[in-house]
């Protein structure tokens, strides 16, 4: 394998896995806004809206080669 492959494989291994962690973060989130009341609940959707974003990024680099 060459250098530029074996690059490519880590950093889509690496993508992959954030992604991975993004994902549950999200979903962890999205729990937590349905146990959330009141002041807090606005905060949770804000945190979870700027998840989704970063999802939506990283799935942009995903695609920049």
């Amino acid at each position: 394998m060459h250098i530029n492959e074996a690059q490519d494989k880590r950093r889509s291994e690496t993508i992959g896995e954030l992604s991975a962690l993004l994902l549950l973060a999200q979903e962890t989130g999205s729990r937590l806004a349905c146990e959330t009341h009141e002041d807090t609940y606005d905060l949770v959707q804000e945190l979870n809206q700027l998840l989704h974003q970063s999802r939506v990024k990283l799935e942009l680099i995903r695609k920049l080669k």
